[in-house]
């Protein structure tokens, strides 16, 4: 091999040497990079858990003094107050508190009582008129696959009902819970239910861990409160007007606007949920907690989530 070639090999190798550690190098620095951000990412999520637990924890001493202060619940009061910016330490804090109780319970379909079964249903197909998911008769239905869903028995509920022998024929089969629904995402394996109807029904109703709870006329959404009876006439929509200024201090002095077939109403709540999110640095955590309050005093958490649903 010849002298010039000689260099022309050395000179080849010397590059690539040069080229190999530079991409080696460039490669390592990158791989830094990812763990710094990776690292910084970890430790903002950490903290945002603990603001998110936080705010948990201060919530819940807002509710059992609420509750050691009056005996009413109202959106009026600080825990109806929504907080759409509270900054912190390298980040913010948002929340808002639901009352739960101001909303459909689907778990009330599930009762054994046949006369108020009837009521519940009425209820719910005229708040699936209002909020415009559908029709009376998908109303009816899917009232009826709620019933079986939850119910402990194995009989359809009507013509329209739907039991294990529904579910197991179709291309992914399941079995009807025969339990209370534990989420309202729970809707969506129930027969006849579409996503369309989901998204219209979802900001309205709960799934409350009990059967034949009451609801609470001072926090219910306007569509809930309104169709609770078959007519909302002038002095329930009068209500519905004044009633953040001037909520309802008795239950009697509002038991007059809903006929006996309505079902049953109240002026306290027990159950809550705190939609909560931390943004600190890169990270986003979201907590959704059910809240149950009992009595006089005290607040206990039955769950928490990061899915709001």
């Amino acid at each position: 091999m010849s002298h010039h070639r000689q260099q022309g090999v050395a000179l080849i190798t010397a590059i690539l040497i040069v080229a190999i550690a530079t991409i080696a190098a460039t490669a390592m620095v990158s791989s830094g990079n990812i763990a710094i951000h990776r690292s910084a990412t970890l430790q903002d999520s950490e903290k945002g858990w603990w603001y998110a637990e936080g705010v948990e924890q201060w919530v819940m001493t807002i509710l059992e003094r609420d509750r050691e202060a009056n005996e009413v619940d109202s959106l009026d009061e600080p825990w109806a107050q929504p907080v759409d910016y509270l900054p912190v330490d390298e980040g913010v804090l948002r929340g808002r508190v639901v009352d739960l109780q101001g909303r459909f319970n689907v778990n009330n379909l599930g009762t054994s009582d046949t006369a108020a079964f009837e009521r519940y249903r009425n209820h719910f197909e005229r708040l699936f008129r209002f909020v415009e998911a559908g029709d009376n008769f998908q109303a009816r239905a899917i009232a009826a696959g709620i019933r079986d869903w939850i119910d402990p028995d194995q009989d359809p509920t009507g013509f329209d009902g739907a039991e294990d022998n529904e579910y197991l024929g179709l291309e992914q089969p399941y079995r009807a819970a025969n339990q209370p629904m534990a989420s309202v995402s729970e809707l969506l394996l129930v027969k006849g239910v579409t996503p369309e109807i989901y998204r219209a029904l979802s900001p309205y109703v709960a799934a409350l861990p009990i059967i034949n709870s009451a609801i609470n006329v001072n926090t219910a959404p306007e569509p809930v409160l309104l169709t609770l009876a078959e007519d909302a006439g002038p002095e329930l929509q009068g209500f519905l007007e004044a009633r953040e200024e001037q909520p309802a201090q008795d239950l009697a002095s509002v038991q007059t606007l809903f006929p006996a077939t309505s079902p049953p109403i109240d002026i306290q709540s027990r159950y809550f949920r705190l939609e909560s999110e931390a943004l600190i640095g890169s990270s986003r955590v979201g907590l959704y907690s059910l809240i149950f309050r009992p009595g006089p005093s005290g607040a206990l958490l039955l769950g928490r989530s990061t899915d709001a649903d």
